[in-house]
């Protein structure tokens, strides 16, 4: 009889135990092994032939550093997220300019004067919500998901791809490095940076960073071996890594190839299902997420939602995908959530001491379940440590 009693207590309470790490092993611990690349050897890291694909340009405009003209996000998705299509018909402040780009499938609601108003001769700076220089423009919109959760999008136009970069914890490729996401951005005179793929925690997955190769193992233990390709062109694509090698991507010109996922948004679609999460995530399936997508060449979103808190308790990754079609991204792709997720904008000048600050509600608070009754209130807030980061940076 004590056998009987006590084989189901010692199983339960190695599946809690499980279930416990697995979710540690997600959100919390940072992964450490003793594998590291060396920067300098080729056999590690290779470059191959790369350059920027000709993109139409932005023409330059006689706009003073007193315009601050608001995000071209169509700013009324953040009061409604129901409908996939509210917002296909909707506009900003100049509804009936000629679009841009004349039989696109690429959203577009300012014309290309209006687009070369928004970038500035003098650097415009206000913290946490926007800059503008003569090549960079961002402007950092807060929506709340269908009243349950903050995200915030950064609206971005770069007048040349090169400016869309990626940051390696102290530039050493490798699975043993870890730092802010702020310091990493501020070290490389960034000007707004969200977390990355974490990397550095996987041992396999294809990754690309400015160019230069520095893993080409196939991760096949993802459910969905989805990976995000940067083109030189400037346009965004998501491709299974069972149906590609690193090299054949390569030589289609990628810029950068991030391996995290799943894909959220690909050619106009949303392809993100109902109940997708990440591996283990599943037990924790509203969080703090972080996605990039592409609304058309050298126009990007940066989003990043709060989690973990009373007032925002997470988004699922479809609720992820609604919040990126709501902003008219052609493309869009899940990186590093949980308490990775990290928005920052510095003012530009890469100065620690600067006015740079971090513009979401980073926590590393645990929770045990989806019931926002049972979470704090006001967590402490703190960056988490990451392997790499997506940045805007001067050229």
């Amino acid at each position: 009889m004590m056998k009987k009693t006590i084989i189901p207590i010692v199983f339960a309470l190695a599946g809690t135990s499980f279930v416990t790490y697995s979710f540690l092993d997600t959100f919390i611990i940072t992964k450490k092994y003793d594998v590291s690349f060396d920067f300098q050897n080729d056999d590690a890291a290779s470059y191959f032939s790369f350059s920027f694909a000709e993109m139409e340009s932005i023409p330059e405009t006689s706009s003073s550093s007193e315009n601050t003209s608001s995000s071209s996000l169509n700013n009324s998705s953040n009061n409604n997220q129901n409908s996939s299509s509210q917002n296909n018909n909707s506009s900003s402040q100049n509804s009936s300019s000629e679009p841009v780009i004349e039989n696109s499938p690429y959203y577009e609601d300012l014309t290309k004067e209006q687009i070369a108003a928004l970038f500035t001769k003098e650097v415009v700076f206000e913290p946490k919500k926007h800059y503008s220089d003569p090549n960079v423009y961002v402007d950092i919109s807060t929506g709340r998901f269908e009243d349950y959760t903050d995200y915030y999008a950064a609206d971005i136009r770069i007048r040349s791809l090169s400016y869309l970069k990626a940051g390696l914890a102290y530039d050493t490729p490798g699975e043993n490095y870890n730092e802010k996401t702020s310091d990493i951005c501020n070290r490389h005179k960034g000007i707004i940076a969200i977390n990355g793929d974490t990397y550095g925690s996987q041992r396999n997955g294809y990754v690309i960073r400015n160019g230069q190769i520095i893993r080409d193992s196939k991760n096949l233990t993802r459910k969905k071996a989805e990976d995000l390709a940067i083109y030189a062109n400037g346009t965004f694509e998501i491709f299974n890594e069972n149906d590609y090698s690193l090299e054949e991507i390569a030589a289609k010109g990628a810029w950068q190839v991030f391996s995290f996922g799943p894909g959220l948004i690909s050619e106009g679609k949303k392809i993100v299902q109902k109940g997708e999460e990440v591996g283990t995530a599943a037990q924790q399936n509203m969080n703090q997420r972080c996605a990039i997508g592409m609304i058309s060449p050298l126009h990007y979103v940066f989003m990043v939602s709060d989690g973990r808190i009373r007032q925002s308790p997470g988004l699922s990754l479809y609720q992820v995908g609604k919040v990126m079609e709501s902003l008219h991204c052609y493309c869009a792709y899940n990186l590093d959530g949980g308490g990775s997720a990290t928005m920052y904008l510095d003012d530009g000048s890469g100065n620690a001491n600067g006015l740079g600050a971090i513009v979401n509600y980073c926590t590393q608070q645990l929770v045990g379940g989806n019931n926002k009754n049972t979470l704090p209130e006001a967590p402490p807030i703190g960056e988490r440590e990451v392997s790499d980061i997506v940045y805007i940076g001067k050229q």
